[in-house]
């Protein structure tokens, strides 16, 4: 009876130490090659477990951490993401990180995280919006708050529903598109630090039209600003373009990476990039990393363009850069990068 006993309490400490392990991170895919009525045996067994309001399952939901959903968008795997994976989630009131990528999302999924009390990252891929969030009680949040946010909309999706239902007062970090940053209605009192930006034509007086406020807005708080460029850089017009663009108050900016095509550079243009860059940014006390970077667009290593040599990235910092920015420590260019570690710049070329 002793051994059954500790064999007992050696079960259930291997439970306790395992079960968080296996659940911290879980994944449902709803792609075409599965059917609602034929999920995977641990998938649906933990539903009706959930369901059934079985311990152990509540407790295995309770120690999940990250989630994400995948292909949930399809007529046949509607009905299911609804039902059966929105009852798990509001089961996982611990999660810091959750995932929607090609679903479609409706308001039982809004209400499921707006009650997610300790949710850090939401990241929403490509996804379709079915109706507005609307919230069941008085009581209940209209918004979900959230810290982080990343979004990349679809190809004609409307995600003018996903941007009512975020509260941009307590977002500190966005990574999305230029579609979906210009329809977000900032406070003033914004907290942001962070933002990332893809997608911009900078040839375009729409998508110029939509960064110049976005940029003003949250100008004064963000630290760390990354703007994504897919045409062809021509310089005269990209300089017209960052003069109209960048705010006049960014003294608080200490990362500025601008990314670009991957056409061949050379060490002519290297250089006058990063004299527009300076000079309209302006004297900045705080900037620690400046980075020019190009496409990944080449699988082959030897089709990328040929990266500056790191003399003349150097030469490029001590001569521009530095006057403009006193505490840089981080200078890419291209794909050479210079590093100031103690008194030395060290310099090397990214492969």
């Amino acid at each position: 009876m002793k051994t059954l006993t500790r064999f007992a309490g050696a079960c259930k400490l291997f439970c306790h130490i395992a079960l968080p392990c296996i659940y911290e991170r879980v994944a449902f895919v709803g792609h075409v090659y599965y059917r609602h009525d034929d999920l995977s045996w641990r998938e649906a067994s933990w539903h009706r477990r959930i369901a059934s309001r079985e311990d152990l399952a509540l407790w295995a939901a309770k120690c999940v951490k990250v989630c994400d959903f995948c292909g949930c968008n399809d007529s046949w795997s509607v009905g299911v993401f609804a039902d059966r994976y929105t009852s798990i989630l509001k089961h996982t009131i611990n999660i810091r990180r959750l995932t929607f990528n090609m679903c479609l999302i409706e308001n039982e999924h809004w209400r499921a995280m707006m009650a997610l009390g300790a949710l850090e990252e939401l990241c929403i891929y490509r996804c379709e919006f079915a109706e507005v969030p609307q919230p069941t009680q008085t009581s209940h949040p209209v918004k979900i708050s959230v810290p982080f946010v990343e979004f990349y909309q679809g190809d004609d999706v409307d995600a003018s529903v996903a941007a009512e239902a975020l509260d941009l007062g307590r977002l500190r970090s966005l990574k999305t598109d230029i579609g979906f940053a210009g329809l977000l209605n900032w406070p003033q009192d914004c907290i942001l630090e962070k933002l990332h930006v893809s997608g911009i034509d900078y040839s375009s007086s729409e998508h110029q039209a939509i960064l110049k406020p976005i940029l003003r807005q949250t100008g004064q708080r963000v630290t760390e600003l990354k703007l994504t460029f897919w045409d062809r850089i021509f310089l005269p017009d990209f300089e017209s373009h960052l003069r109209d663009t960048l705010p006049e108050n960014s003294q608080n900016l200490r990362s500025l990476t601008l990314v670009v095509d991957g056409m061949t550079r050379d060490s002519v243009e290297a250089r006058k990039m990063s004299s527009f860059i300076c000079r309209y940014v302006g004297f900045s006390p705080t900037m620690e990393k400046l980075a020019i970077k190009y496409f990944s667009l080449f699988p082959s290593p030897r089709r990328r363009p040929q990266p500056p040599s790191p003399d003349h990235v150097q030469d490029i910092t001590l001569s521009t850069i530095l006057p403009v920015f006193p505490k840089i420590n981080y200078v890419e260019i291209y794909g050479t990068t210079l590093r100031l570690e103690g008194c030395s710049w060290v310099k090397f070329r990214a492969v």
